[in-house]
C-alpha cells in the first residue's frame, strides 16, 4: 500500500480514531498517537515500508489500549490477557511485546494474581488446595507459580481446617434432615469431596463431629 495522503478524517465510531486516505481513497485507520508518532499530514507520501512500521505501532498502542482496560476492571492472569488480545486478532509479536510493557510498568504479576484468586475463593466459601490449584492452572498459572502459593496458603491454613469450617457449617443441616449415622456420614463425605477434600481429610474431619456429637450425648 502506498501513495500520498489526499486526507485525514476523524472517525464517527470512535474519536480517538482518524481514516487516512491515499489518492483520494480510504487505506486505512489510525489512533491519535499514532498519527503524531509519525506526523501524518495531508500531502505525506506513504511507502510500503512507512506503512508497515505506521501499522505495526499503531497495532500496538491499540493493543496495549485493550489490556490496560481489561486490567482497569480487575487483575487479570497472563493467560487471560492473552486470550483477549487474541480475540482481537492482534499478532503474536504484538502481544509479546504488550507484555513486556506490561511487565515493565508492573502491571500484571502472576504470583500476586494467583494469591488475590486464592483469598477471593476462600472469601466466598472454604476448598481445597487441589481444587484452588486447579483453578489457577485453569486460568494458565505456570506450574511453579501454582505449587509455591499452595505452599504459602497452606503453611498459613491446613487443607483439615478449612474442611472443618466448611464441615461445621453443614453438619447441623445434615443432622437435622438425616437420623441415620450412615447417611449423615455419606451426606458429609459427598459434601466434602465436592470441595476438592481428600479421602483422609475427610475422615479425620468427619471423626471429630461424630465424636463432638458423642460428648454432648454424655
Amino acid at each position: 500500500m502506498e501513495g500520498y495522503i489526499t486526507s485525514i478524517v476523524r472517525q464517527k465510531n470512535d474519536k480517538a480514531r482518524a481514516s487516512i486516505f491515499l489518492d483520494e481513497e480510504f487505506a486505512f485507520g489510525v489512533c491519535d498517537q499514532t498519527i503524531e508518532q509519525f506526523r501524518l499530514r495531508k500531502g505525506d507520501y506513504i511507502g510500503r515500508e512507512l506503512f508497515e512500521k505506521i501499522t505495526d505501532f499503531d497495532f500496538f498502542v491499540e493493543a496495549k489500549r485493550i489490556a490496560l482496560a481489561y486490567l482497569n476492571y480487575r487483575a487479570r492472569s497472563e493467560k487471560e490477557i492473552r486470550e483477549r488480545l487474541a480475540k482481537e486478532d492482534i499478532p503474536e509479536a504484538i502481544i509479546l511485546r504488550v507484555f513486556e510493557f506490561l511487565k515493565e510498568h508492573k502491571l500484571i504479576d502472576d504470583a500476586a494474581w494467583s494469591k488475590a484468586f486464592v483469598n477471593d475463593k476462600l472469601m466466598r466459601k472454604p476448598v481445597s488446595s487441589k481444587q484452588l490449584a486447579f483453578g489457577l492452572k485453569q486460568k494458565g498459572v505456570p506450574k511453579e507459580v501454582i505449587e509455591e502459593t499452595i505452599s504459602n496458603l497452606n503453611e498459613q491454613e491446613s487443607d483439615e481446617s478449612r474442611a472443618m469450617q466448611a464441615a461445621e457449617k453443614r453438619w447441623p443441616r445434615i443432622l437435622k434432615s438425616e437420623s441415620d449415622p450412615r447417611k449423615q456420614k455419606q451426606k458429609l463425605y459427598t459434601f466434602l469431596a465436592g470441595r476438592g477434600f481428600a479421602f483422609e481429610t475427610i475422615n479425620e474431619v468427619y471423626g471429630k463431629l461424630a465424636k463432638d456429637k458423642v460428648d454432648e450425648k454424655d
